[in-house]
Parts: structure tokens; C-alpha cells; sequence
């Protein structure tokens, strides 16, 4: 996914991905939890900046076996961690997840893997 932030959304954007940083294992554990229900199992954010005063394009990657119900239960949950970051994402971004339905998976236009970095080293010798 991927979001537009203005200059005065980014530190908002910033503080909230530090807090779930520097989470208390009661936070980090309900985290873990809303991402294995929702069968996500990779999730990483980055921020392209294109602003020269802040702000930038933020990049949201997730990993999950089907990325339409992932969107489809987080718009639906009333778990205390999934309410709270669908507000933030609201009020943030304008997102909704419930509204993205197809457009949220997108089109891969192209894709690179470097299957030999993943080969066990006593494959490699010769």
C-alpha cells in the first residue's frame, strides 16, 4: 500500500511507528497477535520523501496469503489494537480499508529474487 503524507502528517506518522517500536510486551503481543490473525507475516514501512519541507510517499508492505481478507477482517474487527489503528490510519491517511476492497491488492508489474542468497552453503560447493 501506499500512502501520500504531507509535511504535517509525517511526524504524527513517525511518532506512532515509534511507539510501536518501543511497545511494552502487552503491546507488542497484541500486535502479533492482530498480524497472525489476520495472516500477515512480513510487515515493513518505509517513507520515500518527495518534499522538500516533509512529507513524502509512505510505503506499507505486507506479506499474507490473501491480502483482500486481510483488509476485509481489519476493517471489520472491534479488537481494542485493530479499532485504534484503523483510527490512526483514518486520521492520518484518509484510509479506509473497508473502501479499498480489489484496488488494494494491485497489479505486480515486475519482480527479483535472488534465489542463490537463499541456497544453504553446501549446495554452493562445487
Amino acid at each position: 500500500m501506499a500512502c501520500d503524507l504531507s509535511a504535517g502528517q509525517e511526524e504524527p506518522w513517525r511518532r506512532l511507528l515509534q511507539e510501536l517500536s518501543e511497545a511494552g510486551r502487552k503491546e507488542k503481543e497484541e500486535f502479533a497477535e492482530c498480524r497472525g490473525r489476520l495472516g500477515i507475516s512480513v510487515e515493513s514501512v518505509w517513507l520515500v520523501p518527495t518534499k522538500p519541507r516533509g512529507g513524502g510517499l509512505t510505503v506499507v508492505y505486507l506479506e499474507a496469503e490473501d491480502p483482500e481478507r486481510v483488509l476485509r477482517e481489519l476493517a471489520l474487527s472491534d479488537a481494542p489494537f485493530d479499532l485504534g489503528y484503523r483510527t490512526q490510519m483514518r486520521k492520518l491517511f484518509g484510509f479506509d480499508p473497508a473502501r479499498l476492497g480489489r484496488a488494494a491488492s494491485g497489479e505486480l508489474l515486475y519482480a527479483w529474487r535472488d534465489d542463490a542468497q537463499s541456497e544453504p552453503e553446501a549446495s554452493k560447493s562445487t
